[in-house]
C-alpha cells in the first residue's frame, strides 16, 4: 500500500472539512461518517506500520554493528 501523495492528502482533509460543514449545516452526517471511518482506517494502518518499523529498528539495534561498522540506534519522540 503506497501512502497518498501530498495533493491526495490535502484533498482528503478538504473533503473531511467539507463534510463537517455540511453536517453542521444540517445536510446529514452520512458523508461525514464515511470520511471519518476512512480516516480512522488510515490512521490504524499507519500505526501498524510504525509499530512494524519500530520492531525492525529494535531488532537491528539488538543485532549489533551493521556490516559497515556503524551501529544502528533508535530514539523515540522526546
Amino acid at each position: 500500500m503506497t501512502p497518498p501523495t501530498h495533493d491526495q492528502d490535502i484533498t482528503s482533509w478538504l473533503q473531511l472539512l467539507s463534510a463537517i460543514e455540511e453536517a453542521e449545516a444540517g445536510y446529514g452526517t452520512g458523508r461525514l461518517t464515511e470520511i471519518s471511518l476512512s480516516v480512522y482506517s488510515a490512521l490504524a494502518a499507519a500505526q501498524f506500520q510504525i509499530t512494524q518499523l519500530r520492531a525492525r529498528i529494535h531488532m537491528l539495534a539488538a543485532s549489533g554493528p551493521s556490516s559497515h561498522g556503524s551501529p544502528v540506534t533508535a530514539k523515540g519522540p522526546q
